[in-house]
């Protein structure tokens, strides 16, 4: 039998990306699993910038916490509304990769992520992660497609109002 106890969910912080995690919740209510939830900061470019005020580590610094500050608000509504214990976690680097690595490092049963399903010349210019993250992946990968996630929400509401 499958044992799911611990599952990573991706956030890109939209709000598309919350369905991932209501599936995730519900998963690990019926799993009593723990949920990682984490946001990976693209690799900044590293040029020469510097004036009087700023150098790049500084900007790389603020740039930052800015996203760390973005993360923990998400994450406060987000566990508001689940009331579940979720590690929340922000790290540096090509997503797919991070994503794939730290999956891998810390031994996730499951990752549940957002797809935008994007197709055609903006899918070739600007590639999947959630592609890249099933193919590699260590583990079972279930993607949400935003739009379909959408309506599950909407269900899920007229459910809850109508009890």
């Amino acid at each position: 039998m499958i044992s799911i106890k611990k599952i990573l969910v991706t956030t890109d912080l939209s709000k598309e990306s919350r369905s991932a995690l209501e599936y995730a919740v519900w998963i690990a209510s019926n799993e009593r699993a723990l949920i990682t939830l984490l946001y990976c900061v693209d690799n900044l470019p590293s040029v020469a910038y510097h004036t009087v005020d700023l150098t790049f580590d500084k900007f790389r610094e603020e740039l930052l916490k800015q996203e760390q500050k973005r993360l923990n608000e998400y994450a406060t509504t987000l566990l508001h509304e689940h009331h579940n214990k979720v590690k929340v976690i922000m790290l540096e680097g090509n997503a797919s990769q991070t994503i794939i690595s730290y999956a891998k490092e810390n031994n996730f049963d499951m990752i549940v992520m957002n797809t935008h399903g994007r197709t055609g010349i903006q899918h070739a210019v600007l590639g999947s992660i959630a592609e890249k993250v099933v193919r590699h992946a260590p583990c079972p990968v279930l993607t949400i497609r935003s739009t379909i996630a959408e309506k599950v929400q909407t269900r899920s509401k007229v459910k809850r109002s109508s009890l």
